[in-house]
C-alpha cells in the first residue's frame, strides 16, 4: 500500500476493488452452488451486492491507513535539515 492517509492512489483503488470483489463473489457463487440453489438473478443478487459491500469496506480501510500500514494515523512529517 503506498497511498496515504485519507488518499487513495489509482494502483490501490483498482487492486482494492479487483480483489475484494471477486474474492466476495466467487466465494457467494460457490455457497449457492453447494447448496444446491438454482443460479438466477433472485438469487445472484445478494452474492454481488456483498461483493460490493466487501469492496467499499476495503477501499475505506485502504482510505483511513498511511503509506506505512498503520490505521488511523496521519502521515509523519520529515524535518527539514
Amino acid at each position: 500500500m503506498k497511498s496515504e492517509f485519507l488518499k487513495l492512489d489509482l494502483r490501490d483503488f483498482i487492486r482494492g476493488l479487483i480483489v475484494a470483489a471477486i474474492c466476495t463473489f466467487i466465494t457467494g457463487l460457490y455457497q449457492l452452488i453447494a447448496s444446491g440453489g438454482t443460479v438466477n438473478w433472485v438469487t445472484l443478487k445478494p452474492v454481488l451486492l456483498a461483493a460490493v459491500g466487501s469492496a467499499i469496506s476495503y477501499l475505506t480501510t485502504n482510505l483511513l491507513t498511511n503509506s506505512r500500514g498503520d490505521f488511523m494515523q496521519t502521515e509523519e512529517k520529515i524535518a527539514a535539515e
